[in-house]
């Protein structure tokens, strides 16, 4: 399997399990309806564990970089959860609104939007520092470039279909 056919497979598995955001409204409250709880968390962890796959086949670790490399992740990977359920919460309130924003509602999404940014920069400086200490710069520079390009891939993915804010 080429490393495209897996991004692939994991932008699809990351798109289903943000809820396959669409400019219809109706049409992601009838797919936030449709995930229970626990089905949402079986594609989160399907989705983590082929993201770590991913990774792990990427960067070749030694068995020494493994064993320092893999405990960082698990917590990166838990901390980035609870981002990204904001990123969602966030992007559903959007949906649900962006018809009748107002602009204290706009400055407020403007808030959360910059403020998911921050926690998500945050969270990588520190999973930087705490690798810092093990690794080469190189290979974290390494992973930290795939993750980033796979969280790019997955935002362009949920942004293209999000309603732009009319005038």
């Amino acid at each position: 399997m080429t490393l495209f056919t897996r991004m692939v497979g994991i932008i699809g598995l990351a798109v289903l399990a943000y809820l396959s955001v669409s400019a219809d409204p109706d049409s992601v409250r009838a797919a936030t309806e449709s995930i229970s709880e626990s089905d949402f968390e079986l594609l989160r962890s399907d989705i983590r564990t082929k993201k770590a796959a991913l990774i792990a086949d990427r960067m070749k670790f030694t068995d020494q970089e493994a064993a320092a490399f893999w405990p960082v992740y698990r917590q990166y990977e838990a901390d980035l959860a609870a981002i990204n359920d904001k990123k969602v919460s966030i992007m559903k309130e959007y949906i649900s609104r962006h018809q009748s924003l107002n602009d204290i509602q706009a400055k407020q999404l403007v808030d959360d939007v910059f403020d998911v940014d921050q926690k998500t920069l945050d969270l990588r400086r520190k999973c930087y520092a705490a690798l810092d200490k093990a690794l080469p710069a190189k290979t974290i520079v390494r992973w930290l470039q795939l993750e980033r390009r796979l969280q790019l891939l997955v935002d362009a993915q949920l942004a293209k279909d999000l309603p732009g804010i009319e005038k």
